[in-house]
């Protein structure tokens, strides 16, 4: 029994040591806190579904619209609102020579180069990669010594104006910056020895420098011993997404401060990328239906008779004429139409074929007097479309676009050669969701997860159940988390199941959000 006692004692003293430390550690995480924020100001549930927006013209099976070029003298009207009339009638004359088909034709050639300049623009916005919605930055610095002082003896016996030092006496003291910059200096005025620890400065400027520039002139009357410390230096700054905590760029430095390789990613984050390519959509779309335009007025002046006579190219009920001493050059002149029933054309991605089918209706809305109305598709396209960028299909940008045609009554107040918006949401993209920002969410082997505040003010982590991704930036949550939650950046002190809650209007992402 005497020989175990030795290995109990050893045993009640590693006891001891044990929950020594344990209580150490517990004081220590209950002293730390983290911040959390309300995913009712974080979160969104405004969402209703993915819309696809598109444009064009209203349109017959058979009809014939005519813009009127501005500087055209209308010399007479034949028809009115309302009345039949037959292919090859004269609906109405201007003067020949007042149609500038010359100035027309460079006319659209620039409208033509300012549409195509700004459809390439919108094609490298939609093939450009975002960079995060949100950095974090991380400082990395190293070690370096330096000389921080040099302290100057004399080898021998020297005379410096009117002091005399001995050998082995310290004539001066140089003081160094970090980046080896000479900062200040004592001068003595009489020499001090190695075990000596009171001393006196030259105070006179004139004299002081007078000992500096001898020791300058005569450096072998003098030892040198330098005296070196460490300090630490700013590396790099490595700037990580703050979604996925993975490297994106980094800036890296000398020991002197300067910027060797500037790294930091520079672009447009996905929010601000989709309003930069929504801004470019509506440029194109407005360029785009001028250009029509002008090819409409062009077209209308080539086949203007010489005597001045705009002819019916089909037979049908003049749907729409304008007042030729007051009339609006946006819009066609006169329009005619061999049918009640209007149809537009748009587009939309593959993405979405299975979701939008014929028979569904989509909503129009005239640029000219804001009337809308609902359209059915009666059409879609088996091919793609091989216009480039007349229609928005949207869905994704790199995907085909099919062409689809939708009909409606010309009852609804939109007229025929009206451009228009055209609105889709898809089959099942019409109720909404609960979304939050990404980055509060992470994966292990599990599944996704969050880092939520529990009823008792302590953080825990919280498996959840994900949808679809908005933008790369929001993300729905299906189950787990509610507006009525708080929520941690789920790195660093945010990764601490257990851990004191802190609630706060917007983290501190540049801290990593931690108290």
């Amino acid at each position: 029994m005497k020989k175990i006692k030795p290995f109990i004692i050893a045993f009640v003293i590693l006891g001891i040591i044990v929950a020594v430390l344990y209580g150490v550690f517990s004081y220590r995480q209950s002293k730390k806190t983290v911040q959390v924020v309300s995913m009712a100001n974080q979160g969104m549930d405004e969402y209703w579904g993915d819309s696809i927006q598109s444009y064009g013209n209203v349109t017959s099976d058979k009809s014939q619209s005519a813009y009127i070029a501005k500087g055209t003298e209308i010399v007479a009207v034949n028809v009115k609102e309302g009345d039949h009339v037959n292919e090859g009638d004269v609906l109405l004359t201007v003067r020949k020579d007042s149609q500038d088909i010359n100035g027309k034709t460079l006319q659209l050639q620039k409208a033509y180069q300012e549409l195509t300049a700004e459809q390439i623009k919108l094609e490298r916005l939609e093939n450009t990669t975002p960079i995060p919605e949100y950095m974090h930055q991380q400082q990395v610095y190293r070690d370096k010594e330096y000389v921080s002082e040099r302290l100057y003896v004399a080898a021998e016996e020297i005379e410096i104006g009117k002091i005399t030092y001995e050998a082995n006496d310290y004539v001066a003291r140089y003081i160094y910056s970090t980046t080896g910059e000479k900062v200040g200096s004592i001068v003595y005025p009489n020499g001090i020895k190695d075990d000596e620890t009171s001393y006196k400065e030259v105070k006179d400027e004139a004299e002081k420098t007078e000992i500096e520039s001898y020791i300058e002139a005569n450096g072998d009357k003098f030892t040198v011993k330098p005296k070196t410390e460490t300090t630490s230096w700013l590396a790099s700054t490595l700037y990580l997404d703050g979604e996925t905590k993975q490297i994106v760029g980094e800036d890296t430095y000398d020991d002197q401060g300067r910027i060797i390789h500037a790294g930091k990613p520079d672009g447009l984050t996905p929010s601000k990328l989709k309003e930069e390519i929504a801004d470019k959509q509506a440029t194109v779309k407005h360029l785009d239906l001028e250009y029509r335009k002008l090819e409409n007025e062009l077209e209308v002046m080539k086949n203007t008779s010489d005597s001045g006579e705009i002819i019916a190219k089909v037979s049908g009920t003049v749907a729409k004429v304008q007042d030729m001493n007051n009339y609006n050059n946006s819009q066609p002149f006169v329009t005619v139409s061999a049918t009640d029933e209007y149809f537009i054309k748009g587009a939309i991605g593959e993405f979405y074929l299975n979701s939008v089918k014929v028979g569904d209706t989509v909503s129009i809305t005239s640029w000219d007097n804001g009337a809308s109305a609902e359209a059915v598709i009666s059409e879609i396209s088996d091919i793609p479309s091989t216009e480039s960028n007349f229609y928005s299909g949207g869905g994704n940008n790199n995907s085909s676009n099919y062409e689809f045609k939708a009909t409606f009554d010309r009852s609804s107040g939109i007229e025929l050669g009206s451009a228009v918006d055209i609105s889709i949401t898809p089959e099942g993209e019409g109720e909404g969701g609960f979304y939050i920002p990404s980055h509060f969410i992470r994966k292990d082997a599990s599944g996704s997860y969050v880092m939520k505040m529990s009823k008792s003010n302590v953080l825990k982590k919280e498996y959840i159940t994900v949808g679809k991704n908005l933008w790369g930036s929001m993300t729905e949550i299906k189950k787990g988390v509610t507006k009525k939650d708080y929520l941690a950046f789920p790195y660093g002190n945010g990764a601490i199941e257990g851990i004191r809650c802190e609630k706060v209007e917007d983290l501190d992402y540049g801290d990593g959000g931690l108290g």
